[in-house]
């Protein structure tokens, strides 16, 4: 149950609220199950959350069933926890007494304060707008947006959303941790998703081991990346091609045509039309 706890602290404290059927669901418990841990929560609190109750002040898209976030919030467990914990549940209960030893690399992170955050995430989560101040690393100053998030993603070693962008009138890509302040606009028009054309269609990636390579380290990789035939094709939203170009650490190579640009052991069989993409996406911004 304290993994489904720290779950609980880690939602309000991320977005504000939790609901009772989306916990239920995450653990694939019932909504009596679902329930005791919040009860179970709400008594271990100093600032135990409220519930809405049906009726009029249930009005909205917060309804009854949902747990708010008091203004003054302490979490349970302490220190928030990661986004990673949040979404991925990789949580100390899991298997406490693991025989195989994991060593995990810690890189640098990305810091993302839950309280400049947490408007934006509930905004995205409820179609909703809001109002950041946001810096960028193509301007010397912080600026103020009015954006429309309406996905979270976690590409190049660090967390996004994909928002619309009422000052530039398109949608783009928000690094969390460049997030300092935010703020739901509920009364702002909202932009549709399916508006996003870049978002909604996808791009074939056909990796390859690399040329350079001999048969037998061609034949190792194939069977490394699961390839059939000596190919593996990856699916992906337009949008997010240039991250994962980025993570195979192809993108260079692939803009400038030149395989050996590339510094693993792969490569893009179907490049020219990755990279006229590419282009396409730059000329567009």
């Amino acid at each position: 149950m304290k993994a489904r706890l720290k779950h609980v602290d880690d939602r309000l404290n991320w977005f504000g609220f939790l609901r009772l059927a989306d916990h239920a669901a995450k653990f694939g418990i019932s909504d009596v199950q679902g329930k005791i841990d919040i009860k179970t929560y709400r008594n271990l609190s100093t600032t135990p959350p409220a519930e809405r109750k049906p009726g009029p002040a249930a009005a909205g898209v917060l309804g009854a069933g949902t747990y708010l976030r008091p203004e003054k919030f302490v979490p349970v467990f302490g220190i928030a926890g990661s986004l990673d914990d949040l979404w991925l549940s990789r949580l100390p209960d899991a298997r406490p007494d693991a025989a195989c030893p994991l060593e995990l690399l810690r890189a640098p992170e990305h810091r993302i304060e839950p309280d400049d955050v947490r408007a934006l995430l509930a905004a995205t989560e409820l179609r909703e707008s809001c109002r950041l101040r946001y810096q960028s690393m193509t301007s010397a100053e912080a600026s103020e947006r009015v954006v429309c998030p309406h996905a979270v993603v976690k590409a190049s070693g660090r967390y996004h959303v994909r928002a619309f962008d009422f000052s530039r009138k398109r949608f783009l890509d928000f690094s969390l941790s460049r997030v300092l302040s935010s703020d739901l606009l509920p009364d702002h028009a909202p932009v549709p998703a399916t508006l996003d054309d870049d978002w909604h269609k996808t791009v074939d990636v056909e990796f390859e081991p690399h040329p350079r390579l001999s048969p037998t380290q061609r034949s190792m990789i194939a069977r490394e990346y699961r390839m059939t035939a000596g190919l593996s094709v990856i699916p992906v939203r337009r949008a997010m091609l240039f991250y994962l170009l980025d993570e195979m650490r192809l993108l260079k190579a692939i803009r400038q045509q030149d395989k050996d640009l590339a510094d693993v052991p792969v490569w893009v069989k179907n490049s020219k039309d990755i990279a006229g993409e590419l282009v396409s996406m730059e000329n567009e911004s």
